[in-house]
C-alpha cells in the first residue's frame, strides 16, 4: 500500500504541473462566470440556469482533463522510457496501475471540488439556494467522472495510439448518456444484426443515464430507491474497468 500511496503522490505532483490543466481550469471559470449573462437572459428560469450551466461546465471540464490525462499517463511513460526505470524496482504493476489511477483520481477530485465550490460561491452571490438535489447532482457527476477516468486508462493500453484512445473514451462517454436509445433501437429494429450491435453497445457502454440527477426534478429526488443501485453500479462498473486495465498492463511487454 505504502508504494501504491507513493506512486499517487507522484501522479498528482506531475500532472498538477502540467500548464494544460491549469488552461483548463480557467476556461472552466470563464463558462462558469458566462451562466451570469445567460442567467440574465433566462427572465424567471434565470436561477434554474445558473445552476444548470453551472452543474454542465464543472462535468464538462473535469472530463477533459480526466480524458487527456488518463489516456496519456501511461502512454506519455511508455515513449519517455520512465516506465523501465520504475518496473525495474520492486513495484508489481498492480500497484502502478492503482498509484497511478488513484493519483489522477485526487488530482481530479480536487479539481471538482474547487470548481464546484466556486459555482457555489456563485449562487450565494446571486442570492440562489441549493438543495439536496444539487448536492446529489455533484456527487453523480463526480462518480461519472470516475468511471471515465478508468475507461480512459483501459483504451490507453487497448488503442494503437492517443489520438484513437481519446476519441474511443468520448465514444464511450456520448453513448453512456445514450443508453435509453440505443435499447429502444435495438428493441425497434427488425435486422439481426443491428440489433446485436445495438444491444452489445448498450451492455458494453456505461448507462451515464442513471447518474445524471441534474435532469430530474429535485422533488423525485426524495426517497428514490434507485440513488444506491445507480452508485453500486458505478462502482462495479469502475472495478471491471481497472481490472481489464491491470490486466491488460501485465500483458505488456517492457
Amino acid at each position: 500500500m505504502r508504494k501504491v500511496l507513493g506512486i499517487a503522490r507522484y501522479t498528482f505532483t506531475e500532472i498538477f504541473r502540467n500548464k494544460v490543466y491549469y488552461v483548463l481550469v480557467l476556461f472552466a471559470f470563464v463558462l462558469v462566470g458566462a451562466a451570469l449573462l445567460l442567467g440574465a437572459l433566462g427572465g424567471e428560469q434565470k436561477n434554474r440556469m445558473i445552476i444548470d450551466f453551472g452543474l454542465v461546465s464543472i462535468e464538462a471540464f473535469t472530463l477533459l482533463v480526466a480524458v487527456f490525462a488518463a489516456v496519456t499517463l501511461v502512454l506519455e511513460e511508455m515513449e519517455s522510457k520512465t516506465l523501465y526505470l520504475v518496473l525495474s524496482r520492486p513495484v508489481a504493476r498492480y500497484e502502478f496501475v492503482l498509484g497511478r489511477y488513484l493519483g489522477l483520481l485526487l488530482l481530479l477530485t480536487a479539481t471538482f471540488l474547487f470548481m464546484a465550490s466556486s459555482h457555489m460561491a456563485l449562487l450565494h452571490v446571486e442570492h440562489i439556494s441549493i438543495d439536496s438535489g444539487y448536492a446529489l447532482s455533484l456527487l453523480y457527476s463526480w462518480e461519472k467522472i470516475v468511471l471515465i477516468t478508468a475507461i480512459g486508462m483501459a483504451f490507453s493500453l487497448f488503442a494503437t495510439s492517443t489520438v484513437s484512445a481519446v476519441a474511443f473514451t468520448f465514444f464511450f462517454w456520448i453513448m453512456g448518456h445514450f443508453s435509453s436509445e440505443i435499447h429502444f433501437l435495438a428493441q425497434k429494429t427488425s435486422k439481426p444484426l443491428l440489433t446485436a450491435l445495438f444491444n452489445a453497445f448498450y451492455y458494453l457502454a456505461p448507462n451515464f443515464q442513471v447518474m445524471n440527477l441534474r435532469d430530474l426534478p429535485s422533488a423525485s429526488l426524495a426517497g428514490s430507491g434507485w440513488l444506491w443501485p445507480a452508485a453500486g453500479y458505478g462502482i462495479c462498473y469502475t472495478v471491471s474497468c481497472l481490472a481489464v486495465v491491470i490486466l491488460l498492463f501485465r500483458k505488456k511487454e517492457f
